[in-house]
């Protein structure tokens, strides 16, 4: 990494710094130990007691004496007792899946290349201001790909119509059997832009705000504890394989964080605000659209009524159970009143990018100094009171997150199979109750959403 620090005129009132390098890491390794205990190959665990020993023609006194350290000698031991050291293609079982890792294969590095600025306003009291912009470029980010499907799908069928996602083969073998290999891309990018400002504007009154924009784009954030679930876990709209640079799932977009506190005498004041956009949510198919055996296929948003087809159902005895009519009319008052369907019709709709409703936490603090003095020497006790976001003990839903769980967690629509048209067809999620999705966002009714508060002593040492 090279940096530098530039003071402009020479008095620190103004100054420029900033820097540029390559910083390396590691990924969970997790993804590692996929490759040894799901390499395909022959794994053989041999479980030694009294019980199968004597099944298998032989004691335990074998092993008297001290603990076996050689592994030679173990395996040889073992051989003579007449366990399997080898075996052919015949005897085996195909595993149902394998796992490798790239021979090429390189640990996470990104490029990142920072710049900012600090100025000490000319007023009466301490005014600084604080901006700076971080840039972000992969170089070898990691993402899994399953070896059993080709890159060259030409030959494969697609829908018609304006969506026109891949529908994959459905005597195709890349579920039977995947093989998942971790390995590199150097797509994705992420920037950050920060504005800070603190001032000190009498004595002991002390003020702070700041503001901050993130955005990173990624092709996979790895949203899994193993290769299958890491692989599978992406929202896409032709299949984990295809997958391509989106929003990241672990960045939240917007945040503003300001504080105040002020000292007088014993007492001491601090209020603290944070008011962020949540991480984003992806609005997807109920059900497995293009047949890839994963349910989680990106939305397409129509334009407008030809775009879209809703179906009629019936159960056995003949009653319309879905009815194509109301389905279609509620879907599109749904999509009036959600911003980001209604923003971006004859789209596909991007993961993580429907932004639940800002929150606006606040966090207070009250402190008391007590001072005692035993003989010559003068001992400090602090008793302190933090309530964490405040607002809500004021008002239940204040400093309360939303989420799309009324709405089946973004999958409004359920994947009803292919017309004649060779199009996809669609009936609307509805409660248990039959009411069809009205709103976007209900609050979070979650005891971590609630008001807390903590008391706290402190003693000083001297």
């Amino acid at each position: 990494r090279v940096g530098f620090t530039y003071d402009v005129f020479g008095d620190k009132s103004l100054k420029i710094r900033g820097g540029s390098g390559f910083f390396s890491g590691r990924l969970p390794l997790v993804f590692f130990t996929n490759m040894p205990t799901n390499g395909g190959m022959v794994q053989y665990q041999a479980q030694i007691n009294a019980a199968n020993a004597k099944k298998n023609g032989f004691s335990m006194d074998e092993f008297a004496g001290g603990p076996m350290t050689d592994m030679g000698a173990m395996m040889k031991k073992l051989e003579s007792l007449g366990y399997p050291m080898t075996i052919t293609p015949e005897a085996g079982s195909k595993p149902s899946a394998v796992n490798g890792v790239d021979s090429s294969f390189k640990l996470p590095q990104v490029w990142k290349t920072s710049i900012a600025v600090d100025y000490q306003v000319p007023v009466s009291f301490p005014l600084t201001v604080t901006g700076e912009f971080n840039y972000t470029k992969n170089i070898n980010a990691v993402r899994l790909v399953n070896w059993n499907i080709p890159e060259n799908t030409s030959g494969w069928d697609r829908f018609s119509g304006a969506d026109n996602r891949l529908i994959y083969p459905t005597d195709y073998t890349y579920q039977k059997a995947p093989a998942y290999v971790l390995t590199n891309t150097h797509k994705g990018y992420g920037w950050t832009a920060n504005l800070t400002v603190n001032a000190q504007p009498i004595e002991n009154l002390n003020i702070m705000a700041s503001y901050t924009h993130t955005v990173m784009k990624e092709v996979s954030g790895m949203p899994g504890s193993n290769a299958s679930s890491a692989w599978s876990g992406l929202y896409t709209v032709d299949g984990p394989n295809f997958a391509k640079v989106q929003n990241s799932q672990y960045v939240i977009p917007d945040r503003i964080i300001a504080s105040i506190s002020y000292t007088i005498w014993k007492e001491h004041f601090s209020l603290f605000y944070t008011g962020f956009s949540p991480s984003g949510y992806s609005y997807y198919y109920n059900g497995d659209v293009n047949g890839d055996g994963i349910s989680g296929d990106l939305m397409y948003i129509p334009k407008n009524d030809g775009e879209i087809n809703f179906v009629d159902k019936f159960d056995k005895e003949g009653n319309q159970t879905v009815f194509a009519e109301r389905d279609r009319v509620d879907f599109w008052r749904f999509v009036a009143q959600d911003s980001y369907l209604k923003n971006h019709k004859g789209e596909y709709a991007e993961a993580y990018s429907a932004r639940a409703p800002w929150v606006h936490r606040f966090d207070f603090r009250w402190a008391h100094d007590f001072t005692l003095n035993i003989g010559n020497t003068k001992h400090l006790l602090q008793l302190s009171a933090d309530i964490e976001n405040v607002g809500n003990l004021i008002n239940s839903n204040w400093g309360v997150v939303k989420n799309m769980n009324a709405i089946n967690k973004g999958a409004i629509l359920k994947y009803e199979g292919k017309n004649e048209a060779n199009q996809p067809t669609f009936s609307l999620y509805r409660d248990k109750a039959g009411n069809a999705p009205t709103k976007t966002w209900e609050y979070d009714r979650n005891w971590n959403q609630a008001w807390r508060i903590q008391f706290g002593v402190k003693y000083y040492f001297n």
